[in-house]
């Protein structure tokens, strides 16, 4: 957290930084005393409801605690607060020129909280967890006991944090090598806005984003899925859709997380995942269900969507943005002469305007940021459920009641959603969210909740021509972001990224 990085807050910094971590534990006990009132009321008639308000609960405060982070470094002073007790400590010595310390330094409270939920919300989820095992000896389903804090903690580790932040830490300290040896050459820090930061730092995340999932298949504990038929099931759905990877792979949960997921853009560094509680209670048809829906994220190149998002970001940030920014800049400083002392009046009140507008440009940045995003991924996971129930429908029909041809093509090669498409992967749907203590009419940002996804599956399955309409609306999506990428992208070129 450079001094380039950070304004003066708006609060006094020491009294602002003690808000923004009392407000980061307050929302850490709120949740534990909740989940532990949940945890002594879960045989209520309520039940269902108060689950999902909890769940509900818990994804909003996993939201508020990045937001409230930026809030507490731009408006509260933990920014001011960090790098000065950072310069000071590391003053006069090969680390001063470096990001990682102040990094780690600067995160730990938000990386505490976040971790402070897992603690909160482990009573009521375990205490869910037992509720669930008569239903799921009923269904004939295995049975495990609910995981010990340790074992639970560990795996919240591992997916939602390291996950995460394993990446990001790499990018960085491959930036610090970089620095590092600028220092040990010429004896100075490497400048923040020099062309050697912007490539050290585009070198990195290149590099980082490319190794991901070789990094990430270790830190999730995966290992290869074992040769079987439904093994070999899958593999054949890839051969049919020309999909390349690198491996399917099991990844070991301790059975807390009935999930898949796929990492990687490059097929030399491909994986599907399969976790251990999925192919464990789940049918190999529903089974295949799920990992054609992982199917679709890459078919339709959803990664690599990802990238032109971010691409449209960055782009309207060194764009427009930045432009207005300037243009704020430059207004407020013209009312304020240039023989003002920074204890001037004027010049306080200036660098405080400057201050409060930075902070509404990050609310509401971060804001839209995060509702194109939600918006963007919820289509796309839609998308992937409409592959996965045309793919069944298409390859895998009712033995005794094979289906009848569409009225209407549903695209190019005749696939559509049909009712035994649908009806499958609404129950794989389910199956997941039974497993994993979800009600079904829990609403998730990224993806929607299951009820949503289940019910839009059945009315594709209604008509043909509502596949098609719905292929139609994604394709249009898809044109609309490349016109984004290209305007904000020539407008960031023409603007250049303006001194400091």
């Amino acid at each position: 957290m450079s001094s380039a990085q950070v304004r003066d807050s708006v609060l006094n910094p020491p009294a602002g930084a003690l808000l923004f971590l009392g407000v980061l534990a307050l929302m850490v006990l709120v949740l534990g005393l909740w989940s532990r009132i949940m945890a002594r009321q879960v045989i209520g008639r309520s039940l269902s409801r108060n689950t999902r308000r909890f769940n509900r609960a818990i994804e909003i405060t996993h939201w508020l605690i990045p937001v409230w982070f930026a809030f507490g470094v731009f408006g509260l002073g933990w920014g001011v607060t960090v790098r000065r007790a950072m310069d000071g400590a590391l003053e006069h010595t090969l680390f001063a020129g470096l990001q990682l310390p102040s990094l780690l330094a600067g995160t730990f409270p938000a990386f505490m909280a976040w971790m402070g939920t897992w603690w909160a919300q482990y009573p009521a989820d375990r205490a869910l967890r037992d509720q669930s095992l008569l239903a799921q000896l009923d269904e004939g389903l295995p049975v495990h006991a609910s995981p010990e804090f340790w074992s639970y903690f560990c795996a919240k580790l591992r997916l939602q944090l390291l996950f995460t932040i394993v990446p990001v830490l790499l990018i960085v300290i491959f930036r610090d090598a970089v620095a590092l040896g600028v220092i040990l050459k010429s004896g100075r820090p490497l400048d923040p806005n020099s062309g050697a930061e912007a490539a050290a730092m585009l070198l990195a995340a290149t590099t980082v984003f490319i190794l991901a999932p070789e990094i990430l298949r270790r830190v999730l504990h995966t290992q290869r899925l074992p040769e079987t038929p439904l093994r070999r099931r899958l593999e054949t759905m890839c051969r049919r859709h020309g999909l390349r990877y690198r491996d399917i792979l099991l990844w070991h949960t301790d059975n807390n997380m009935g999930n898949a997921a796929v990492m990687g853009v490059l097929p030399r560094l491909r994986y599907i995942l399969l976790s251990d509680l999925l192919l464990e209670t789940m049918t190999d048809e529903q089974i295949e269900a799920v990992f054609a829906h992982e199917v679709g994220h890459i078919v339709h190149w959803h990664m690599q969507w990802y990238v032109v998002f971010f691409g449209i970001l960055m782009g309207f940030m060194i764009g427009p943005a930045q432009t207005l920014a300037n243009k704020v800049q430059d207004y407020v400083k013209a009312t304020v002469p240039r023989t003002a002392t920074d204890k001037d009046p004027r010049k306080v009140r200036a660098d405080r305007y400057l201050a409060l507008t930075d902070l509404a440009a990050l609310v509401v940045g971060a804001g839209g940021t995060l509702t194109v995003f939600g918006f963007l991924s919820r289509r796309f996971e839609r998308q992937a459920d409409v592959f996965a129930a045309r793919t069944i429908q298409l390859h895998t029909p009712p033995p005794a009641q094979p289906p009848e041809p569409p009225a209407a093509p549903a695209s190019p090669d005749g696939s559509y959603v049909g009712p035994h498409g649908a009806t499958l992967f609404a129950s794989a749907l389910e199956r997941v969210a039974a497993i994993n203590n979800i009600p079904v009419a829990a609403r998730s940002w990224c993806h929607g909740s299951i009820e949503k996804r289940m019910r839009y599956l059945h009315h594709l399955s209604a008509d043909p021509t509502h596949t098609t309409r719905f292929d139609r609306f994604m394709l249009k999506l898809y044109i609309v972001l490349v016109v984004a990428l290209v305007i904000f992208g020539a407008w960031a070129a023409v603007s250049g990224v303006p001194a400091s």
